[in-house]
């Protein structure tokens, strides 16, 4: 019995020295964001349309999730960060390529809520 507890005990420090906070900055480094901020209309559904909703990718009835309008792109925004900061999106049997200033866009418009402007 007393075995039991002193290697659950020991499972669990594992367990939380495992966990760790990880925060915008230290996955993706620091971005510098434009002064007057990032539109969605101007600056995001241009690099959306021309490398993500588009045939054979993420429009509707292609690949999931869809990619064509603000509500479809914002309630995806954090895993758009992600796999575009990641190199994973758009992939590079597409042909599509998006340049780390597009990257940074994109992180500044999901840090700041995606919002619809």
């Amino acid at each position: 019995m007393e075995f039991r507890l002193l290697l659950l005990a020991f499972a669990m420090c594992i367990f939380i020295a495992a966990c760790a906070y990880d925060n915008a900055e230290d996955l993706y480094g620091k971005v510098s964001c434009p002064p007057e901020g990032v539109s969605f209309a101007s600056d995001i559904l241009p690099i959306t349309s021309s490398n993500c909703a588009i045939p054979g990718c993420h429009i509707s009835g292609q690949q999931l999730p869809t990619l064509q309008t603000y509500e479809q792109i914002s309630a995806n925004a954090p895993k758009v960060r992600d796999l575009t900061s990641g190199g994973i999106m758009p992939p590079s049997t597409s042909g599509k390529t998006i340049t780390p200033e597009e990257i940074d866009l994109i992180s500044c418009w999901v840090e700041s809520g995606a919002p619809d402007n």
